[in-house]
């Protein structure tokens, strides 16, 4: 073979593995994570591996690279035996109708790939600048009345709000994995003709659930919030995850050092702040983002290890199993409270991608082998509920149920209608404020971060935390007021406050990201 045509046959093949690649990383993707943006994928190329179900890992480098390149060697095959059996005119044909072939569907791929992951709009979104994080606006109020607050703020900065309260309640907070309300029956504001949520659908009714409609719903997704440790973090501190936050996480001091958080506000006003994960606290930074904010503890896989020894089947391949999590967490929150105030957050793990944890309590009552794992879990909760209503502290303790992101094992909502909005789960229970205003609400897990505070009893003047609005309160949230497609658009825009002043990033305008992190 001629020079020439070893150098075309190498360039195409290269550009069939990129084909092939393109496809299966598309077909990958969504049958494991379901319709995600960009900026998800890109979170997790940039975060570190620590903690990592790597399963998940050895099934892209399998089903799509080697895949791939094994296609790509096939084609390299094909193409030798045709110029071997077929005339020189006729494999020059083919060659030219193979090689437009190869150019068409590159650029059909790339226009799809491009299409589905936004990945064009999230480079615009990224040379563009916002505004909504620094404008600033004198504040009027009327005086011998209670400030209620301004709907025209977006961003309001956490450390220019008085943030007061007296005996306020003990906080118990569970970040619930995958937890949406889509799993729920018709009636009650899913799609299911059965509820396979009957406990946690209760313990809504009961209690405070925050709706999108006049039934059961949730939080809307929103960019920089649909990830675990991105919803963890939008909670946290009421703003969305910047991607660029995970470059070279594993090697960086601080989390967002210049947010100021619940860990921070509860830090301040005494209370003692346990977290408790059943894999490993690194995974995503989320050792920094709750050490670095002033939590005292984190219980992870590796430390539970330590203090006790666990069955192969109360293990899976995230770490523990939500059923011992619980079991355990009761000894944990039981020495907690014997020190005064506290705040004890937990994550459960049995509801992850890509297909769920089985459990020895699940049920078998479902073909959808998810709805079995959502079932076992509704009763696991309400179970843990039940314990906590016959503990002392009770009555002086706020609970919170959130789920942190609508699922992405998307062989289980394949029969979601394309007309259906998914949110998550939330209940908060023992609120010590009240409010007729929960039904037909439009607001996202940014919320939560004001919202928890003022249900445990902390009066925030002017119903604002950062992009967070007090649902509680009489305010519209941000995109009750100025509309989701807005904030969406304003949030993916890069921001010289947000990376001066709470990421600490001291090179900014520069295209690449170095961060600079002090020890507190």
């Amino acid at each position: 073979m001629k020079k020439k045509n070893k150098i075309l046959l190498t360039v195409f093949t290269i550009i069939i593995f990129i084909n092939i690649l393109l496809l299966n990383s598309n077909i990958w993707i969504y049958n494991n994570f379901g319709n995600v943006k960009f900026q998800e994928i890109l979170f997790t190329l940039l975060s570190p591996t620590s903690g990592t179900d790597t399963s998940v890992i050895f099934s892209y480098i399998i089903r799509v690279i080697v895949v791939s390149f094994v296609l790509s060697i096939l084609f390299i095959f094909g193409v030798l035996y045709l110029r071997r059996k077929c005339s020189s005119k006729a494999f020059k044909y083919l060659k030219c109708m193979g090689s437009l072939l190869i150019v068409i569907t590159l650029i059909l791929s790339l226009l799809y790939t491009n299409n589905r992951y936004e990945v064009v709009a999230y480079f615009n979104y990224q040379s563009q600048k916002t505004t909504i994080y620094n404008k600033k606006k004198k504040v009027h109020k009327k005086k011998n009345t209670e400030y209620i607050g301004d709907s025209t703020i977006i961003y309001q900065n956490p450390e220019d709000v008085k943030i007061s309260g007296d005996n306020t309640n003990n906080l118990i907070y569970i970040y619930l994995e995958s937890f949406e309300n889509t799993f729920l029956d018709t009636e009650n504001g899913g799609i299911k003709n059965v509820n396979c949520l009957p406990e946690l659908t209760e313990l809504a009714k009961q209690n405070t659930n925050f709706s999108n409609t006049d039934q059961l719903g949730g939080a809307l997704p929103f960019t920089g919030t649909t990830w675990t440790i991105a919803s963890m973090t939008s909670q946290f501190t009421g703003l969305p995850l910047k991607v660029e936050v995970a470059n070279d996480m594993d090697q960086q001091n601080r989390f967002m050092p210049g947010a100021k958080t619940i860990g921070d506000i509860l830090n301040e006003n005494g209370y003692i702040q346990e977290l408790m994960i059943g894999s490993q606290k690194e995974f995503a930074g989320t050792d920094k983002l709750f050490l670095q904010h002033r939590f005292d503890k984190i219980c992870d896989i590796n430390s539970l290890k330590q203090e006790y020894s666990f069955k192969s089947n109360e293990l899976n391949q995230w770490g523990l199993d939500d059923y011992k999590l619980f079991e355990l967490a009761k000894n944990e929150i039981t020495q907690l409270a014997q020190t005064g105030k506290f705040n004890f957050t937990m994550a459960t793990i049995d509801c992850h991608m890509p297909k769920g944890f089985l459990c020895k309590y699940c049920p078998n009552t479902y073909e959808n082998r998810y709805e079995n794992i959502y079932a076992c879990q509704s009763k696991l909760i309400n179970s843990f509920i039940d314990w906590c209503k016959s503990q002392s502290w009770y009555e002086n303790t706020t609970i919170v149920l959130v789920g942190d992101h609508p699922t992405m094992a998307q062989q289980y909502v394949n029969d979601v209608p394309s007309d259906y909005q998914r949110t998550t789960y939330n209940c908060f229970i023992n609120s010590k404020v009240t409010t007729d205003q929960i039904k037909n609400r439009q607001f996202t897990h940014m919320d939560m971060y004001p919202t928890t505070l003022a249900a445990m009893g902390f009066n925030i003047e002017g119903n604002k935390l950062a992009l967070g609005t007090n649902l509680f309160s009489e305010l519209p949230t941000i995109i009750e007021k100025y509309g989701q497609d807005y904030i969406n658009e304003e949030v993916q825009k890069s921001s010289e406050y947000l990376d001066k002043i709470l990421y600490l990033i001291f090179d900014y305008p520069h295209k690449h990201y170095t961060f600079k992190y002090f020890e507190v």
